[in-house]
């Protein structure tokens, strides 16, 4: 496993907050920043770093892990299949209530799109999953311009609900 990934697309953020009820700073819980050569047998490995991080450091609610789990999955695995360079980033951290997540293939590419295949297709479902997890965990997710790396943000926390526990559509 190579340990270095380029510079976060996403903004940085302070490293310690302050809470204001208790006049204590906090620090940020140390991030995951690693790279994985691009294989298949790797994408297990991603999710077991990542889940596990996502518990024991940040102390996410075990349902939202099992749904970061999958989103985190289907990106690895899409980034092992259409990626053409020979390792694949993974970077997570905190940043306040929210969890960033990037995985970068390091392979300039049109930006893929969640698309919708027939009831028999065996592949071309992740994307569209990835976009149904990440709405309902209230968080957002897209690519950077050159197709290179996909991101998400997802609160800690579940969001308050205002629709009645009604899907969106």
């Amino acid at each position: 496993m190579v340990s270095s990934v380029p510079t976060s697309i996403v903004p940085p953020s302070p490293v310690g907050s302050r809470d204001a009820s208790a006049g204590v700073a906090r620090i940020a819980p140390s991030p995951i920043d690693v790279a994985f050569t691009r294989e298949k047998s790797r994408v297990p490995q991603a999710r077991r770093i990542g889940t596990s991080w996502l518990r024991n450091v940040c102390h996410v609610a075990r349902s939202r892990v099992d749904a970061v789990e999958l989103v985190l999955s289907e990106l690895v695995g899409n980034a092992v299949v259409h990626g053409r360079g020979d390792t694949i980033g993974l970077r997570m951290r905190r940043a306040g209530g929210n969890v960033h997540l990037e995985i970068n293939d390091r392979t300039p590419s049109e930006v893929p799109r969640p698309q919708r295949v027939a009831m028999d297709a065996e592949q071309g479902r992740g994307l569209w999953l990835v976009d149904e997890l990440v709405h309902d965990l209230g968080g957002r997710w897209g690519f950077t311009a050159d197709g290179t790396v996909a991101w998400c943000v997802i609160p800690v926390a579940p969001p308050p609900s205002n629709d009645g526990g009604r899907r969106r559509r």
